[in-house]
């Protein structure tokens, strides 16, 4: 089960320092195979091919958009490994920030990465909104606490479509 986080104060922040070696990167055309691969890896998807479906219909229409909006973590040898949107949505009848498809491939999750790229995420969101929502899974404890710190609340629940 999944539910929606939202928050209507868009904290100004300073960037967090990476650890040494990892940069952010913005997405480039031809990048949609290493997005699917990282969420893929990540286990947002079965396959490749499914999360290469998933972002065509969702994403190809927004290739300007991709190109300020998803943002690529990359290690000392220029590899990506994780991705993070800061996306725009409609939450109610209005429309808002998003922060979406968040992932880091499992060999470099709990190096203390996501709040970095999350702080990156919203800086960047905050150019153009001044509030946001996100869905995550309510048994991901460790992104819901990280998320509260930046002041999201959980509003709705979600089925498993994530509607």
């Amino acid at each position: 089960m999944s539910f929606m986080m939202y928050s209507n104060k868009l904290q100004q922040l300073s960037p967090l320092p990476l650890p040494a070696g990892y940069s952010f990167r913005t997405f480039q055309p031809g990048d949609e195979t290493i997005w699917a691969n990282i969420e893929t890896r990540a286990g947002e998807f079965a396959n490749e091919e499914a999360a290469l479906q998933r972002f065509r219909t969702e994403f190809l229409e927004f290739e300007s958009d991709l190109q300020q909006r998803c943002f690529f973590l990359e290690n000392a040898e220029g590899e990506a490994i994780g991705t993070i949107m800061a996306w725009f949505g409609e939450y109610g009848d209005r429309r808002m920030g998003r922060i979406h498809w968040v992932a880091i491939i499992p060999e470099y999750q709990g190096r203390k990465l996501a709040k970095p790229m999350v702080t990156y995420a919203l800086s960047e969101l905050k150019k153009y909104h001044q509030e946001a929502y996100l869905t995550t899974q309510e048994h991901n404890d460790r992104a819901i606490r990280l998320y509260e710190k930046y002041g999201f609340i959980a509003v709705e629940r979600l089925n498993e479509d994530g509607e």
